[in-house]
């Protein structure tokens, strides 16, 4: 009997449009889902949401929410009761909401959607039909359900060549499992197998597959497919989508694997397609998908890899000190790992655990965490040792003698790499030669100073001032890697030198400051352009990040700052430009560390202000509300404008260098239309 798959066009992730090419296709495949669900019966609807940012869905490396948002619509319609999970909408290890996953939260909390976590419903094993792995642990909210909708996010996989039908219950297996199967099974056609064998157990009732548009790679433009499909063999679904771009689906591993397990057929003489008739194929034509070659691995590295992800891999541990035996992580293990020891402390069976750190979730005095487990934990004692031993160094001890105190600590020190010698040029180039319309767009003079040119702001800072006739020293902490910039800028016809500066050193910045006015002269503008962020949260930032955050963006813009301001004052004139951020003006979850150095160079800059504007220095401070583009952001960022442009930024630092001292700016607000204000 031939397979039954639906292939319809959709152009559009318009809601009404949408919805009517899902129940297009499934009507064309006999399934629509009046007559498959049933009043009250649990519906799971499976989209994936294993990796990649819905900031940006076309970018098709999630399911996109309007997919999930028309399913769940139709679900609800026939009174089915939909449930809405996959592993990748949890974070083991981190009970807060992330603020990527909002959006599903939001979306289940509109339709009455019960939100489920694979791992936190409990597993079952279950035996396999391939040599390894023996059996699976798969969730029970998979196996469970009275029907399951797989949402396919069809498109190329980096090591099995496909994603799509049969890879999207991959998910299902709970705990360590997909990891230790990738490094059971280093080669793609084994893991393929696997692939094609959880489908098998964890069978959806249907397969939707979204192919309105395709992602081929990280950063890569995106293929207007313009196709969405149906069908209950998900081999037979992969089949068609394959065919759709033109490729062959006999080469890919997993359409295999399905054919023998007998979980579909990828032969198009053995599927029936609707909608679209298969002289209408392909639609696209891209190069067809192919295995990278892999040189073998070594019988001794394969055993060491393998010791890593299985035997010799962290374990959840409990930590006796934190711990105050309240057993929430033990009513909440799905596999019943943990108990009680005969002396009423609570143990974890190791032999039983899944590493699903559903109890490190549950656990609310943050005593379950991952740490090497047996005889590894002996090996790795003296590094432990050692560890702590850095962390309390960094942390630092007081002795106080009297009315004195005594203080120590150990700090990581980053080398500075000064800049490699410069090339003697000959007197008649000196300058390369300009022509006109360049030479009357200069209208400054003078020394522009860019702390920390970056490949970044900080080079199109240099690229424009250099454009608008000033000499310009740029620094960094590595000056060897501005080689190539400082050549871009003689090009343009202008002095250059490179400095190498630790920005927290205060004796460093002075030096600094002064070869610059020695060399090129007083700078005329100067922009301090670093940053340093350390994420984490407050109650896990160290006080050796913190300090370290803070140095980096307020310390060193006050030495700098300070320093410049004393040289400027010598002429009386001049622009200090800080390069500030969003968390110079609110704080956010994880960004402790970032927004108390950007606050405190904010209050900087506004003191700076009030003081040196009287004596002719003008000190502005630049809220860049939004991501910078990067010269290599995909073609549709830069269509639609999706983040700054780093060449549009140093045209308004310029402006305000031009600024008229009666209507000086003290600061400016940044950002792209789409951000939300």
């Amino acid at each position: 009997m031939s397979s039954l798959v639906s292939l319809v066009r959709n152009e559009s992730y318009a809601p009404d449009a949408l919805r009517q090419s899902i129940e297009q296709a499934l009507a064309l495949i006999r399934q629509p889902l009046r007559q498959l669900i049933r009043p009250g019966d649990r519906v799971l609807v499976k989209p994936y949401l294993r990796h990649g940012s819905v900031r940006q869905p076309e970018t098709r490396m999630v399911s996109h929410p309007a997919v999930v948002e028309a399913v769940l619509g139709l679900v609800c319609d026939c009174g089915g009761r939909p449930q809405l999970g996959d592993e990748g909408s949890r974070r083991p290890g981190h009970p807060q909401l992330h603020h990527e996953a909002l959006w599903l939260h939001l979306l289940a909390e509109r339709f009455g959607a019960e939100l489920v976590s694979f791992a936190m419903s409990g597993g079952r094993v279950v035996p396999s039909a391939i040599p390894q792995p023996a059996s699976y642990l798969l969730s029970r909210a998979v196996l469970d359900a009275d029907s399951v909708i797989s949402l396919v996010n069809a498109q190329p996989h980096p090591s099995l060549m496909w994603s799509g039908a049969l890879k999207n219950m991959f998910n299902t297996i709970i705990g360590a499992g997909n990891t230790q199967l990738s490094a059971l099974l280093p080669d793609a056609a084994e893991l393929a197998g696997a692939v094609a064998d959880v489908c098998r157990l964890a069978r959806p009732r249907i397969s939707v597959a979204d192919m309105t548009s395709v992602c081929p790679g990280f950063k890569q433009e995106l293929w207007r497919v313009g196709l969405l499909g149906a069908s209950t063999d998900p081999v037979a679904l992969d089949s068609a989508c394959l065919q759709a771009l033109g490729w062959e689906p006999g080469t890919i591993p997993s359409l295999r694997w399905g054919a023998r397990l007998g979980v579909g057929t990828w032969q198009r003489e053995a599927i029936t397609l609707r909608g679209l008739d298969w002289q209408d194929l392909p639609v696209l034509t891209p190069p067809s998908p192919t295995a990278s070659p892999e040189p073998p691995e070594p019988r001794l590295a394969r055993t060491l890899r393998i010791l890593s992800k299985t035997r010799l891999r962290p374990r959840p541990r409990i930590d006796r000190r934190r711990c105050t035996a309240c057993t929430t992580c033990q009513q909440a293990c799905p596999v019943q790992a943990i108990s009680r020891d005969t002396s009423g402390r609570l143990q974890i069976d190791y032999g039983r655990c899944a590493d699903c750190l559903v109890c490190a979730d549950a656990c609310h005095q943050q005593a379950i965490q991952l740490r090497p487990h047996g005889w590894m934990a002996a090996l790795q004692a003296p590094r432990t040792l050692a560890h702590r031993l850095w962390q309390r160094g960094k942390a630092g001890h007081v002795w106080r003698i009297g009315g004195l105190a005594v203080r120590w600590h150990l700090e990581r020190s980053h080398p500075v790499h000064p800049p490699r010698p410069a090339q003697p040029r000959p007197h008649d180039q000196e300058s390369a030669p300009v022509s006109p319309s360049l030479q009357n767009a200069r209208e400054e003079s003078g020394v522009a100073l860019i702390v920390d040119a970056g490949p970044g702001l900080g080079s199109a800072l240099a690229r424009r001032f250099a454009l608008a006739g000033m000499d310009v020293a740029v620094v960094a902490r590595d000056g060897r890697r501005l080689d190539g910039l400082v050549a871009e800028l003689h090009a343009l016809g202008v002095a250059a030198r490179a400095y190498a500066c630790d920005v927290t050193d205060d004796g460093a910045v002075s030096r600094m400051v002064g070869q610059v006015c020695g060399e090129l002269g007083v700078p005329r503008l100067a922009v301090y352009n670093v940053e340093h962020f350390g994420p984490g949260h407050v109650v896990d930032i160290e006080t050796a990040a913190f300090l370290e955050c803070w140095r980096v963006n307020c310390l060193g813009a006050f030495l700098v700052g300070r320093e410049v301001a004393k040289a400027m004052l010598t002429r009386a004139s001049g622009t200090l430009i800080f390069t500030g951020s969003t968390a110079a003006t609110r704080g956010r979850e994880g960004y402790a560390n970032m927004a108390v150095g950007k606050w405190g160079q904010r209050a900087l800059t506004q003191c700076m202000a009030r003081e040196l504007g009287p004596k002719g220095i003008h000190v502005a401070h630049v809220i860049l509300d939004g991501g910078i583009l990067k010269q290599n952001a995909p073609a549709f960022m830069q269509e639609r404008m999706l983040g700054l442009f780093p060449e549009q930024i140093a045209d308004n630092y310029l402006a305000l260098h031009r600024q008229h001292p009666s209507t000086w700016t003290q600061e400016l607000d940044l950002r792209p239309w789409m951000e939300k204000f």
